[in-house]
Parts: C-alpha cells; sequence; structure tokens
C-alpha cells in the first residue's frame, strides 16, 4: 500500500465484495446477456426478413411447384388452380409466415418436392403436342371425366398441372394396357419409370405416318366426315368424348389420330371381313374408313356434276380470286364467260362449218 491506495491484490486472493459491489455485478451481467439476447433476436429477425426478401425473387415455375406441394401435403390439391405469376410467390410467402420455423418448412418443401414430385423435364415429349397430349390424358380418363377442356391449351395445362404432383396416383391408377408390340420395360426411378415405358411403347407403336396420307388436314370436309364417322361408332366411340372439345380442324385431325393411337395394333384372326380377316383393331378401322370415305367422294362427285357444281382445284383458287377482283366479276359470271369464250373458239366454229356443208 503506498500513501493508502491498495497497489496488488493479497496473495491469498480472498478478498470481500460489499453488497453494493455485488449489486452492481450483477446488474452489469445481467444488462449483458439483455443485450446478447436482443442481438440475437434481432439478428434471427433480420435473417428471417431477408429470407422472404430472398423468396421474392423466385422464378414463377419455382414458387408455383413449392405451392402445389405445400398444399398436397396438406391435402389441397384441390386448390391447386392457376393463378396469375405474382400470386404463386405472394401465396406462397403468405403460407410460409403462418409457420414459427418458416425456414425449416421451406427446406421440407424442398425435400418433398426433390423426392416425390415429378421433374417437369419428363414432360417435354408430350407438352406441346396435342396429339401426345389426348393419348396420356385418356391413360387416366377417370381423372377428367367431369371436365371439360375446350381447345389445346386447356387441355394440355390440365394434363402438365397434374401429373408432377400427382405421379404416384398416376403410376397406380394409368390404364397403360393399350395392346402394343414390344411393351417396354424401363428400370430408373420409380417416379419416371412407368411414364417412360409408356413413351418408348407409345411412340414406338402408335399409327404410322404412312398409313394416314389419305387423310388432309387442309380438307375441312374430310376432317368433319372423319371425326364423325369415329364419333358415331357404337363400340369405340372417340377418345374423351365430352371431356374434350376441340376449337379448330387441325385439333379435329389431332383427336382423330390420337384416337387411332388408342387402338390394338396387334392382328387377330378374328377381325375383319368374313372373307377376309387377320386385322388389327387399328387396321380394320382404317380400312372400314377409308373404303367408307372413297364411296362417299365417288358418289359426291358425281351427284355434285349432275347439279352443276364445279370443285375449283385449291391450286387455281388464287388465280380465280385474283381474275374476280381483275373483272369484277363474280365466281359464276366468270366461269360461265370462261366456258362461253371456250366453246366459241374450240367448238362454235368447227359445228357451223360443218351445219354448212351438210345444208
Amino acid at each position: 500500500m503506498v500513501d493508502g491506495q491498495l497497489t496488488r491484490l493479497p496473495d491469498n486472493q480472498h478478498y470481500p465484495f460489499d453488497q453494493g459491489s455485488m449489486e452492481y455485478h450483477n446488474s452489469q451481467y445481467l444488462r449483458t446477456m439483455s443485450d446478447l439476447y436482443i442481438k440475437s433476436i434481432r439478428s434471427g429477425t433480420k435473417r428471417i426478413e431477408d429470407y422472404f426478401k430472398e423468396l421474392d425473387k423466385m422464378s414463377v415455375t419455382d414458387a408455383k411447384s413449392l405451392l402445389y406441394t405445400y398444399n398436397i401435403l396438406l391435402n389441397k390439391s384441390w386448390e391447386n388452380i392457376n393463378y396469375d405469376n405474382d400470386d404463386y410467390k405472394n401465396l406462397l410467402i403468405k403460407e410460409l409466415k403462418t409457420w414459427s420455423s418458416p425456414i425449416d418448412k421451406f427446406n421440407e418443401l424442398l425435400d418433398v418436392r426433390a423426392t416425390k414430385v415429378l421433374p417437369k423435364s419428363y414432360l417435354d415429349w408430350f407438352k406441346n403436342d396435342l396429339r401426345c397430349s389426348l393419348f396420356i390424358t385418356n391413360l387416366i380418363y377417370n381423372v377428367f371425366k367431369n371436365s371439360a377442356f375446350k381447345g389445346k391449351d386447356e387441355l394440355i395445362t390440365a394434363i402438365t398441372s397434374f401429373l408432377p404432383y400427382n405421379i404416384i396416383y398416376f403410376n397406380s391408377h394409368v390404364n397403360n394396357e393399350f395392346s402394343y408390340f414390344n411393351r417396354v420395360q424401363i428400370i430408373d426411378d420409380w417416379k419416371v419409370s412407368n411414364l417412360l415405358s409408356i413413351k418408348s411403347t407409345y411412340l414406338k407403336g402408335r399409327t404410322p405416318d404412312k398409313e394416314l396420307k389419305w387423310l388432309d388436314v387442309a380438307n375441312h370436309n374430310q376432317i368433319e366426315w372423319v371425326y364423325s364417322y369415329i364419333d358415331n361408332d357404337k363400340d369405340q366411340p372417340i377418345i374423351l368424348k365430352d371431356v374434350f372439345f376441340p376449337e379448330t380442324f387441325e385439333e379435329k385431325y389431332e383427336l382423330v389420330l390420337a384416337h387411332l393411337d388408342t387402338l390394338s395394333n396387334i392382328e387377330s384372326p378374328n377381325i375383319g371381313t368374313e372373307k377376309n380377316k387377320g386385322y388389327s383393331e387399328r387396321s380394320y378401322m382404317l380400312y372400314k374408313m377409308r373404303k367408307a370415305w372413297d364411296g362417299r367422294k365417288n358418289y359426291s362427285s358425281k351427284n355434285e356434276e349432275g347439279d352443276g357444281i364445279i370443285k375449283i382445284y385449291k391450286k387455281n383458287q388464287t388465280k380465280l380470286e385474283k381474275l374476280i377482283a381483275f373483272s369484277g366479276f363474280t365466281a359464276q359470271k366468270m366461269i360461265n364467260n370462261s366456258i362461253e369464250q371456250m366453246y366459241d373458239q374450240l367448238i362454235k366454229d368447227d359445228t357451223e362449218a360443218v351445219d354448212k356443208s351438210l345444208s
């Protein structure tokens, strides 16, 4: 001690705190702990705020898939309807905010999506192809039998939205016994194995283009007739009847092809005419249909000629339209004038000459 001041602690370091020192020490400790606790809460809050800001940057595809996954986990798959793009993110964030640990819930959704949701890349082979999409939809007809899809876009949206999140249901309920040659078995992840097998079997076994050459998508009368012919078949009416409603002749044509694709390509000794059997379901349908069309076409041609109806070849339709615009005549007047001119040039003079020589 120097001048009454303590310069070092006692050697045994056993020195007493008075009551005031102890209270001060405790208050400082509690304040420190409180500051650390508040800091950790603020840090956590900021972390969650930053997390939600990052969620807002998600793509529409990611937000949609996670929202659909979330709804399915809560048995709310009926809520998986189509929203506007921004709504997917807003609804997902709104749902996550209801959880005490939104980050943990988000990670759970990621895990479920990775293990139970079909990657959309496996839909590429049919998502822009109406014919293929109609075929796939028909394989799970019972899912959509009470639905109604007007045109290509509605149907493709429905099947491509359903499959990724319901692949388990698809695999257990799909009707994949479509009697094709060479049923393919593919060993792969359980989610995609069946779909890949259907894809391979379908693409290898569907109706070949060479058997469809007589169908002309540009011939609207023919497409309408073929569509009605199949639709009125009492044994096998057209697929997705009262579910898919074509908007164009091209869509009717695709529906006709998809229907033919569903028919067996395996020949049977029991299928065919009385004197000519050995057809497959598909080849016999094509045979009957083409024979009926050729008969109707010949009958119509004879009737049209007898009724004075003249068919303008497609290659000459543009020329006729230009002649009408140039002359100001109607099509009927233009054709009759041409007939009269050709008659005068080729037949009239010769006929009159023969008449004079006989008189």
